[in-house]
């Protein structure tokens, strides 16, 4: 720019000819801001639905298992660091209750090592078998449950979600 062209900007801020165009300026800066505060609000997913007390996880059959077994957990979504209420429903392929079987759960937490966390389950009649358990931490976990009796095993997995 040569000195002309500068001093005559000077004399048209000092005059107050460019007044509306800064004020223009300000209220677009303004605009802008609030407009990217606005799309930067954290939105919180609604909570998930909490399932009835003790409701039937999940009825399977793994391939090649002797039998079917059903889970249930009180409370139905369970927290970590508290005990977790296990029922275990085991039937032959043809729907008949097995009784006197040996019964295992294993919790297991497929991103991470949380070391050895199994236990027996009871018999508590008609096929059902009952254990307490707890989850350590929060996050996707399974529930494996494993079976024998009479030389034939069975082994099936329900994948559960643990709260904090």
């Amino acid at each position: 720019m040569s000195g002309h062209d500068f001093s005559r900007a000077e004399r048209s801020l000092k005059s107050g000819r460019l007044q509306p165009l800064r004020k223009a300026g300000i209220a677009c800066l303004l605009a802008f801001a609030l407009i990217f505060a606005a799309g930067c609000k954290k939105k919180e997913p609604a909570p998930p639905t909490p399932r009835a007390k003790s409701a039937i996880i999940a009825t399977q059959a793994a391939p090649g298992s002797a039998f079917i077994m059903s889970l249930a957990m009180d409370p139905s979504q369970p927290k970590f660091a508290r005990k977790t209420n296990f029922r275990v429903t085991v039937k032959q392929t043809l729907g008949t209750p097995v009784e006197s079987a040996q019964v295992e759960i294993s919790l297991v937490m497929p991103l991470m090592d949380m070391g050895k966390n199994q236990f027996p389950v009871k018999p508590v009649g008609n096929g059902q078998y009952e254990g307490t358990g707890d989850f350590t931490m929060a996050g996707e976990w399974e529930v494996i449950v494993t079976v024998s009796t009479e030389g034939k095993t069975g082994k099936t997995t329900f994948n559960v979600n643990v709260w904090e």
